[in-house]
């Protein structure tokens, strides 16, 4: 994993904990602060997901790391719901379309779940070699697309 991989997943995971600890009154942290969270988390999934993706399409090698990077893909799928809570869908500056928070609040919680359970079938595809690695890439990577597409702003 890259320096600024690492520093990526290292600054979510900490704020993530952070939030995570405190005691439920003390959660309601300010929808700005929530929103540069979301916006660390969804650089930390990038860093993780963008190699193996490479790698799937033929673009790059498989990294030596996969098993680890798809691993902390399916942590991150885990914990990313911190920093989409109600009252940050109106933010400047938020990708995310108001319906997550609402009409499909619960399709867009599904959506980490699966990403949670495909990216922890990735890590384990990782272990069995590269042509495992693709064929899970694809489920992941179609995941993804599947939720951007429905509800990331344009």
């Amino acid at each position: 994993m890259n320096l600024f991989a690492k520093t990526a997943l290292a600054s979510f995971l900490a704020a993530a904990v952070a939030v995570a600890a405190l005691p439920a009154s003390a959660q309601q942290a300010k929808p700005e602060d929530l929103l540069k969270l979301r916006q660390g988390l969804m650089q930390a999934v990038k860093s993780q997901w963008v190699p193996i993706a490479a790698f799937s399409q033929g673009k790059a090698d498989l990294p030596a790391n996969a098993a680890e990077m798809a691993a902390n893909l399916s942590l991150l799928a885990k914990l990313a719901p911190i920093g989409w809570a109600k009252g940050t869908e109106s933010l400047p500056n938020s990708a995310t379309k108001p319906e997550a928070f609402g009409a499909k609040a619960g399709q867009f919680a599904d959506g980490w779940k699966a990403l949670e359970t495909e990216a922890a079938k990735l890590a384990d595809a990782a272990k069995v070699g590269p042509d495992a690695v693709k064929a899970q890439a694809a489920n992941v990577g179609k995941l993804c697309k599947g939720c951007h597409e429905e509800l990331k702003k344009d």
